[in-house]
């Protein structure tokens, strides 16, 4: 799939009415909910997993499953793994890990008092158990639409959920996406948005750059600075 990538047009501060914005990286840190259930499953098979720290650097930088496994001499798991995976990272006791970003509420609480429409587009899989945490958290309440995609739709299907939920109301020249992957990126230059990618979520700055388009911020506190 080819992958349309909107290039953030210059530094300056940009007037915008619609805020799109991914979950796990802006505004959740998900990496001791990550690191939980990856650790369980090795430890429950009986083998050593890497330290928290190394498996963060590594996931960053986008090791996939096999070699993931392959460090603890679990290949044999790599079929397990993610059944046990999907039925743990959306449990209630592994959310309850999430923290809110530093700054994040903060944030959305400042663009509501400004009048922005601020859209959640997210790829988790358990709309009820989001919308609890989403409460539990605070967030709810500065969230104008909750739209919730597949993980096999990636940016094309984020971009064409905000297509269904706006139709004719979106002004791409108007709106910004901040999220901090591949997949947000993709979905942004699906609908001609600029693009903020934090660097505290689930890719490395290294993996961010090499897109060769967004602009890319520390966080989502950084990103308020460019947006009016």
């Amino acid at each position: 799939m080819h992958c349309f990538i909107a290039p953030c047009r210059g530094s300056t501060v940009k007037k915008v009415n619609t805020v799109f914005l991914d979950l796990d990286g802006p505004l959740l840190d998900g990496n001791v909910r990550h690191f939980h259930c990856y650790r369980s499953i090795l430890e429950q098979a009986g083998f050593t997993p890497i330290d928290a720290t190394t498996y963060w650097q590594l996931k960053r930088e986008t090791i996939n499953r096999r070699e993931l496994l392959a460090l603890s001499g679990a290949e044999a798991l790599y079929d397990d793994f993610l059944v046990r995976w999907l039925e743990m990272i959306e449990s209630p006791q592994a959310l309850e890990l999430d923290t809110v970003q530093p700054g994040a509420l903060e944030c959305l609480r400042h663009w509501k008092q400004q009048g922005k429409r601020l859209v959640l587009v997210t790829l988790r899989k358990d709309a009820q158990a989001l919308q609890v945490q989403l409460d539990a958290a605070g967030l709810s309440a500065y969230l104008d639409k909750v739209l919730v995609c597949t993980h096999q739709s990636a940016g094309e299907g984020k971009a064409q959920a905000v297509r269904d939920y706006l139709g004719g109301d979106l002004v791409a020249n108007e709106s910004v996406w901040i999220g901090d992957t591949e997949v947000d990126a993709q979905a942004a230059g699906e609908l001609g948005v600029d693009v903020f990618l934090v660097t505290n979520g689930l890719r490395s700055q290294q993996i961010l750059e090499r897109l060769g388009s967004g602009k890319i911020v520390d966080s989502i506190v950084s990103a308020r600075d460019y947006i009016s």
